[in-house]
């Protein structure tokens, strides 16, 4: 081979792999092999091969001009047409590759959620139309009529109006009001539901600035247990358990010149003593004339007595359940007789209990 072939051949496969460079720039060829950080690379020509036998590359270097400035061939023989094509293909890609944008560069759009996945708000108010029963209405809601009923402080399901507005709780339990001086505390212990469950349930941001009159959903709680709530809306209601059950000797109201705040009842000596309501004991001990005597905070300003004790059984701290033995009978303190005095007082306020007994 003669030294003008060489140096052709030399200049062919340096120009050849000029153009190749600047016609992937921006966009990988699919005929190159570039491995990440990895500078070598493999490449060949389509149909094109180069040896020492062939000289058309050699005479095809004398018409090949390249334009360094847009990167594409110019080339007068019909024969480089494929790669004027793969050039000016490369070269448009590169240009549209400019446009794009990284993905981590895109703005986040997240993807809609499906109605039925939204979560609903824990209370709706629904209004009673003409023919419809509370049946109905539960089962357009998939509740119960219990929910309905414990809600919205019905005692009969046969009496709602047309026109009357029903809240309808969403998820499985039900409506409290709370009361004039209740704690979220107390509602909790009171359902016996966790304090973090019914500040989830009704977005409660601070536990401690909750309303009289505000409704808080308790969920999980049953339609037995309203039926024990002391307070409804600031007012008493007739749920207090008997602490013993036998003949009154002495009622509630004036007495002696003076006020009997509450009522005895005859029982011999011995006779266990229940707590009327669910309750913590603030008190535990003798008192005077009460002689032996406990006392149960119920919350909502509630709180009963129970006096003339023979031994308690129960302590300061302690919370007691409704039925619960706290005490045994006997005549201790200001008595004329063995019996029990049990009162029930509502913001310190002694009330009949025979109008809250059930």
């Amino acid at each position: 081979m003669s030294n003008r072939h060489r140096y052709l051949r030399t200049l062919a496969l340096f120009v050849l792999m000029i153009l190749y460079s600047v016609s992937i720039m921006g966009h990988t060829d699919e005929r190159l092999n570039i491995g990440g950080f990895d500078y070598d690379f493999d490449m060949y020509v389509q149909d094109t091969e180069i040896d020492e036998s062939t000289d058309l590359l050699a005479t095809r270097i004398d018409r090949l001009a390249f334009d360094a400035v847009s990167g594409t061939i110019i080339a007068s023989d019909p024969l480089d047409e494929s790669s004027k094509s793969d050039a000016s293909e490369s070269v448009s890609l590169a240009e549209e590759d400019n446009n794009l944008v990284a993905v981590n560069q895109l703005p986040t759009i997240e993807s809609p959620v499906p109605a039925e996945e939204r979560q609903k708000p824990p209370i709706l108010v629904h209004k009673v139309r003409a023919g419809e029963t509370l049946w109905d209405i539960a089962r357009s809601y998939g509740i119960t009529v219990d929910s309905i009923l414990s809600s919205n402080n019905i005692p009969n399901s046969n009496r709602i109006q047309v026109g009357q507005e029903l809240q309808i709780l969403t998820v499985k339990g039900v409506l409290h009001p709370v009361a004039y001086g209740e704690s979220l505390w107390e509602i909790a212990e009171r359902y016996k539901v966790p304090m973090e469950e019914i500040i989830k349930a009704n977005n409660i941001v601070d536990a401690s600035r909750i309303q009289p009159n505000d409704k808080l959903v308790i969920p999980g709680a049953t339609q037995l247990l309203i039926k024990d709530v002391l307070v409804i809306n600031g007012q008493l209601q007739k749920a207090f358990d008997w602490p013993a059950r036998a003949r009154i000797s002495s009622p509630f109201g004036p007495r002696w010149g003076g006020m009997h705040n509450g009522i005895d009842i005859a029982i011999v000596t011995g006779t266990p003593v229940k707590a009327a309501a669910d309750g913590k004991v603030i008190y535990s001990g003798v008192n005077g004339g009460y002689g032996i005597m406990v006392i149960i905070d119920h919350g909502n300003g509630v709180e009963t007595r129970y006096a003339h004790h023979s031994r308690n059984v129960v302590k300061v701290g302690d919370s007691v359940h409704r039925g619960q033995v706290i005490a045994y009978s006997g005549n201790t303190g200001n008595s004329t007789g063995p019996h029990l005095h049990f009162e029930i007082r509502y913001r310190n306020k002694p009330v009949d209990p025979m109008l809250y007994l059930k």
